[in-house]
């Protein structure tokens, strides 16, 4: 959890609240690679919290599915290698992590974007 660790505990905590709405990856490093942003939202399935992400690229769009944990990993992993910012959207506050060319992480806290939760969907249909 290195340079991102005030992020994931903002996330942490956002889920321990019932807070989370969605978080969104953004400002390709390389948009020529054809990933444009990445999405992540929270499912409960079987009684299990699931975090899907969807990979957003200019043909098609690509879904995969992660624990805490594993979601963890990937989301370092594509802020330090794909992305620039990533904006984590919760009920009481919008927390922005920015990552610079010399990979320097910052943050910077907005006003919530959100008054409600997104509607609940099935990730399966």
């Amino acid at each position: 959890m290195s340079e991102f660790k005030d992020f994931f505990e903002t996330l942490e905590q956002s889920l321990k609240n019932d807070e989370f709405v969605k978080l969104t990856l953004s400002k390709p490093i390389r948009k020529s690679e054809g990933l444009l942003n990445v999405y992540m939202r929270l499912f409960v399935i079987d009684g299990k919290e699931v975090f899907e992400l969807k990979y957003r690229h200019e043909e098609e769009n690509k879904f995969k599915q992660f624990t805490l944990n594993e979601v963890y990993s990937e989301l370092e992993a594509l802020l330090l290698v794909k992305f620039r910012t990533g904006t984590l959207f919760t009920l009481s506050e919008d927390l922005l992590v920015m990552v610079s060319k010399k990979k320097a992480v910052s943050y910077r806290d907005n006003a919530p974007s959100f008054k409600n939760k997104l509607p609940e969907i099935d990730p399966q249909s």
